[in-house]
C-alpha cells in the first residue's frame, strides 16, 4: 500500500505539470486539463468495468487531483493579474 501512496504522489506531481502546461496553451478555457483528466480516468474505469482495487483508485485520484490543482493555480494567477497566463 505504501507503494501506491508514493505512486499517487508521483502521478499528482506529473499530472500537475502536464496540466499546467495544457492550461497555459488553452487560455480561453482554463479547465481543459481537468476535463481531459476526468475523461481519461472515466475511460479507464469503464474499460476495466469498474473492477479496480484501492490502489488504482488512489492513482486515479492523483491524476484528477493534479489536474484540478493546476487549473486552480492557473485561475488564481489570472485573477491576480499575471498577464502571461491570462487572455
Amino acid at each position: 500500500m505504501a507503494m501506491f501512496v508514493v505512486l499517487m504522489l508521483l502521478f499528482l506531481i506529473a499530472s500537475f505539470g502536464i496540466s499546467f502546461i495544457m492550461d497555459m496553451f488553452t487560455k480561453k478555457f482554463p479547465w481543459t486539463s481537468t476535463v481531459v483528466a476526468v475523461a481519461l480516468v472515466g475511460y479507464y474505469l469503464v474499460s476495466r468495468s469498474f473492477d479496480v482495487g484501492g490502489g488504482e483508485i488512489l492513482l486515479c485520484v492523483g491524476v484528477i487531483g493534479g489536474a484540478l490543482a493546476a487549473s486552480l493555480t492557473i485561475r488564481t494567477l489570472v485573477t491576480r493579474g499575471f498577464k502571461m497566463f491570462g487572455a
